[in-house]
């Protein structure tokens, strides 16, 4: 058994010394003992499966480290370096990866459930197949990155960084994305169902006033955040076709929660379906929308002037 030295990143000096066969070893005996591994220089390490659950890791090195299926529940991996680690179906959930540096890192699988990746760079990372559930990813970049069937229900990625993420088949229910950039991004195949289906629920609710609403969105006159003014959200946007005040719409209240409501949060004034991929799919599902009605309703509806 060799006597193995786990050293500070930036100083040099020993955080823990003992007799370890491995790495791994040498990690678990020092949280037995107690140690606190901020700024650990762990690079290149082989940690897989290691046990990691609450490890105090604020800026440690783990660059290029084998983290296969480790458990990290609850770890607090603050400013860590962990460009291109392998973390395939490693367990994060709760971890706390605030700013951490995880540029071209493996999370293939990996259980990122409220886990809290708030302004951390997962540029070029893979994420195929993560549970990011709840997951707190504002301000987040996730240039490049590759989300394809990941789970992002209840996800908060407002102000992330979404330029050319693939998101194919992504769970994106529930997700904030306001202020996201999703210039580019790929979201064939993605879960937006329910968001959809919330909006024709609103339409449906207000047939008369959903021209208007589509001239809104195509001429950039939405904007998400509030439900008054010349540009307003969902509901406001109604609203201001009917002339009438956004609380006053028989049938339709305003709540900030709904899906409909939360996706249009996504959309500011000047952004239309031409640079802007909410904008785009928002007249797109108003489109499909207006079709199917006036192929149910259409002469009825023409008659009346509704739609």
């Amino acid at each position: 058994m060799a006597t193995r030295t786990i050293l500070n990143r930036w100083t040099g000096a020993a955080i823990w010394t003992g007799e370890a066969e491995t790495v791994k070893d040498a990690i678990h005996a020092a949280l037995a003992a107690g140690a606190n591994l901020t700024a650990a220089n762990l690079r290149g390490a082989n940690l897989r499966g290691a046990n990691l659950r609450g490890a105090e890791l604020t800026g440690a090195d783990l660059r290029g480290a084998e983290l296969t299926g480790a458990d990290l529940t609850g770890a607090n991996l603050t400013d860590a370096n962990l460009r291109g680690a392998n973390l395939r179906g490693a367990n994060l959930r709760g971890a706390n990866l605030t700013a951490a540096d995880l540029t071209g890192a493996d999370l293939t699988a990996a259980n990122l459930t409220d886990a809290n990746l708030r302004d951390a760079n997962l540029t070029g990372a893979d994420l195929r197949g993560a549970n990011l559930t709840g997951a707190d990813l504002r301000g987040a970049n996730l240039r490049g990155a590759n989300l394809r069937g990941a789970e992002l229900t209840g996800a908060d990625l407002r102000g992330a960084e979404l330029t050319g993420a693939d998101l194919t088949g992504a769970n994106l229910t529930d997700a904030n994305l306001r202020g996201a950039n999703l210039r580019g991004a790929n979201l064939r195949g993605a879960n937006l169902r329910p968001i959809r289906d919330d909006l024709w629920a609103v339409l449906s609710s207000a047939p008369a006033e959903v021209p208007a609403l589509l001239a809104a969105v195509r001429e950039g006159k939405i904007d998400g955040s509030t439900y008054e003014g010349a540009c307003a959200c969902l509901v406001g946007t109604i609203a201001n076709a009917r002339h009438c005040n956004y609380e006053a719409i028989p049938g339709l209240r305003p709540n900030a929660s709904r899906p409909a409501e939360r996706f249009f949060l996504t959309i500011s004034p000047g952004q239309t379906p031409e640079n802007h991929l909410p904008a785009k799919l928002a007249a797109e599902w108003i489109e499909d929308w207006l079709t199917r009605m006036r192929a149910a309703f259409g002469a009825e509806s023409a008659r009346a002037g509704v739609l």
